[in-house]
């Protein structure tokens, strides 16, 4: 049996107990069966990366869909289910007891988020100089970092101004290059301080040229949110992976012209074993998209697009990375002399809905709108029967061209193909999300409204959040370091679904 065996299942440091004996047992009982993660991802319907997350606690906690799947095809007759039960009970209390005190002396909650989905809290286990956090954890394919910052306190006279030390302009803090956040914190109400964040290279040219002793102005729109903290950990993530890999990266692009010119390639990762997970992703995702442009002259009509984003963290790329932006412009419907718009459908399962943070879910809407800011259609089923459809765009007729890179054994996989049998599953897919989409409505506002209440979001709350964000631009609390990153999908997305809203009843 290959299979990468020799991972370390204990899961290291801050690992409940519970957790990491779910995961040896998983593994434990994997091997009993000689089943490969491979093998038994495509014997319960995953991806081989997602059983093989199971099997690392430091990846979170595994959805129960998952468990529930591992538990019947290694019969363990419930005992993984009750492991991951106990997993989630004592992750969920160790949550509750947790508090973070700002060097100003105010109490902040950490928030609990669903187990296993990412959170974003200030922790202040480095408080000194009033430095503190804000943790930015792992996910599927983020790795998790923490973005250093520095907390004072703050007032509201309808501004929001920070009392920063004398002379912070010149600090080493605002001239470090790697990211950091500067945190206001203002005295609140009977729900707690309010928090409000700045990018430090932001807060430099603020303070740069004004008095030693200038307070820092912030802006409303950064309040540290559901919004704000969802587009931090994506930014952050994504940032502190393409830096990092900056050079490989770019060797790897390399080796991809000689895949550009065939009809059908699948790249393992053997071409880029020393990426981590985020640039592997940059590069399917670049080469997919690039795939795509590429063969569009073979369609006959207004195409179909099917996306296999679920979550935030996959969609989140639809929004920062840059490739990926471009793309939507030159696919979208808007300025294409086309008399029907083209449509992207997606699977979101509720399970995939309940297993998601708020700022997640906040992401994944934020994508939808982008894609509808372009003129796009969006579709959403949420029949876990759709969730292992590949990537396609489909004419409705006689060509499509496959494109994966979310949930593939590689880095990418891509066809160009006129098979009945595959026409015959993409048109049925196609038409069965447009027939019964959760986002069946005339207007985007109508149809973003339908999937903000589809994935727990308060409507009211994010057209006000989004239209102030919007309006101020979110580089202002999350300026990417990557050349390859950019927030103008984001900015974009925010703008349209304020003003979208005003459309929707």
């Amino acid at each position: 049996m290959t299979d990468d065996t020799a991972e370390d299942p204990a899961g290291g440091e801050d690992v409940e107990p519970a957790a990491a004996q779910l995961a040896e047992e998983i593994r434990r009982r994997r091997l009993a069966a000689d089943l490969s993660h491979a093998q038994l991802g495509a014997k319960i319907g995953y991806s081989r990366q997602y059983v093989s997350l199971a099997e690392r606690p430091r990846k979170g906690l595994p959805s129960a869909d998952l468990v529930r799947a591992l538990d019947h095809a290694l019969a363990a007759d419930g005992a993984l289910l009750g492991l991951r039960e106990k997993a989630d009970a004592a992750r969920q209390a160790r949550r509750r007891s947790r508090t973070s005190v700002l060097e100003v002396g105010m109490p902040i909650p950490v928030p609990a988020p669903p187990a296993g989905v990412p959170g974003l809290a200030l922790d202040t286990g480095r408080s000194a100089d009033n430095e503190v956090a804000v943790q930015a954890p792992a996910g599927r394919f983020f790795a998790g970092t923490a973005i250093p910052a520095r907390a004072y306190p703050a007032s509201d006279d309808g501004r929001i101004l920070a009392a920063v030390p004398t002379g912070f302009a010149d600090d080493p803090f605002l001239r470090r290059p790697r990211r950091g956040l500067v945190v206001g914190v203002t005295q609140g109400d009977k729900r707690g301080p309010g928090l409000f964040g700045l990018d430090n290279r932001q807060a430099r040219r603020r303070l740069a040229g004004a008095p030693g002793q200038a307070r820092l102005l912030m802006s409303r729109a950064y309040a540290l949110d559901d919004l704000t903290l969802g587009i931090l950990w994506a930014v952050a993530n994504l940032d502190e992976a393409l830096l990092d890999d900056d050079a490989s990266l770019d060797d790897s692009r390399g080796q991809m012209a000689v895949y550009e010119h065939l009809p059908r390639s699948a790249a393992g990762r053997e071409i880029a074993t020393d990426l981590a997970p985020v640039s592997r992703m940059w590069l399917g995702s670049q080469f997919c998209a690039s795939h795509i442009l590429r063969h569009t002259d073979t369609l006959t009509d207004v195409p179909a697009f099917w996306t296999r984003e679920q979550r935030g963290e996959e969609a989140s790329t639809w929004l920062l990375f840059a490739h990926k932006y471009a793309y939507l412009r030159q696919s979208g419907g808007t300025g294409a002399g086309l008399d029907d718009a083209p449509s992207r459908a997606f699977c979101v399962p509720h399970s995939a809905v309940t297993d998601s943070s708020r700022p997640e879910r906040v992401l994944l809407l934020l994508a939808m709108a982008l894609m509808e800011s372009f003129g796009i259609t969006v579709d959403v089923t949420a029949e876990p029967e759709y969730a292992a459809v590949p990537g396609f765009v489909f004419d409705g007729h006689r060509h499509a061209i496959v494109a994966n890179w979310v949930g593939t054994d590689g880095i990418w996989q891509v066809d160009v193909t006129d098979t009945a049998l595959l026409l015959r599953e993409f048109a049925d897919a196609t038409g069965y999300a447009r027939a019964h989409s959760i986002a069946a409505a005339d207007t985007p506002g109508e149809r973003l409204r339908a999937l903000a209440d589809y994935l727990d979001l308060d409507w009211t709350w994010l057209v006000r959040r989004c239209a102030e964000l919007g309006e101020y631009g979110s580089s202002g609390i999350a300026q990417p370091r990557s050349r390859l990153l950019s927030t103008d999908g984001v900015d974009r997305a925010c703008l349209f679904l304020a003003q979208a809203a005003h459309t929707a009843h």
